[in-house]
C-alpha cells in the first residue's frame, strides 16, 4: 500500500493480531472479509477521486469557494495548491462507500475527525493519542482517500473493540486444534 502508518503506541493490537501462527477458521474468514472490504475501498478509492474532480469541474458552485462546513481540519502551512472543495468531496464519498459495505442494508453514519497535513516530509497517516492525522508531501487525491478510509475503519471497529478482537482473535487460535493434530495422539 501506498500509505504508511504511523503508531505512537509500539504493541499495537493490530500487530499481535497478526502475530498468531495458526488461526481458527473462523478468524481466517474473518481476516479475509477485512482484506476485501479493505481492498475494494482502496482500489475505489480512484475512481472516487476521478468523480470528485469531474463533478467539480461541472459544478458551478465548486467555483464559488470553500464549503461552509468543512468535516476536517487543514494544515498547510508551505501553502500547497489543493481544492478544499475536492477535499470535502472525496472525504464524504470514502465516508459513504466503507459504510455501504460494512453494512449495505443499514449504513452507519460515518464521519470521523482528523487533520490533513499538507507539506509533510512523508505520506503516512499518523495516531497519537486522541490526535489522529493524514499527512500528504502535496495534495494527492488519491492517498487523502486512502488515509480517509484508515480513519473511518477506526470508527467502525473503535480500539477497545479493536483490542477485545485482537485478543480474542489469539485465543482462539491457540485454543484451535487441527484435525490432522488430534489423529497423532
Amino acid at each position: 500500500m501506498l500509505f504508511q502508518p504511523r503508531n505512537s503506541d509500539p504493541t499495537s493490537s493490530a500487530r499481535l493480531f497478526f502475530q498468531s501462527k495458526m488461526w481458527s477458521i473462523s478468524s481466517r474468514l474473518a481476516a479475509i472479509a477485512a482484506a476485501v472490504l479493505i481492498w475494494s475501498v482502496v482500489v475505489s478509492g480512484t475512481a472516487i477521486a476521478q468523480s470528485s474532480i469531474e463533478v467539480s469541474k461541472n459544478s458551478h458552485s465548486a467555483q464559488n469557494g470553500p464549503p461552509a462546513d468543512v468535516p476536517f481540519e487543514i494544515s498547510n502551512p508551505k501553502h500547497k495548491k489543493f481544492s478544499e472543495v475536492d477535499a470535502v468531496r472525496i472525504y464524504t464519498q470514502a465516508c459513504d462507500l466503507l459504510a455501504r459495505s460494512v453494512r449495505p442494508e443499514h449504513p452507519p453514519q460515518l464521519r470521523p475527525k482528523f487533520r490533513l497535513v499538507l507539506g509533510t516530509d512523508s505520506d503516512e497517516f499518523v495516531r497519537d493519542a486522541a490526535e489522529t492525522e493524514i499527512h500528504l508531501k502535496s495534495w494527492n487525491p488519491e492517498k487523502f482517500a486512502q488515509g480517509v478510509v484508515i480513519v473511518a475503519l477506526r470508527e467502525v471497529v473503535p480500539r477497545p473493540d479493536l483490542a477485545r478482537l485482537a485478543r480474542l482473535s489469539v485465543s482462539m487460535a491457540t485454543s484451535a486444534v487441527d484435525v490432522s493434530e488430534v489423529g497423532n495422539h
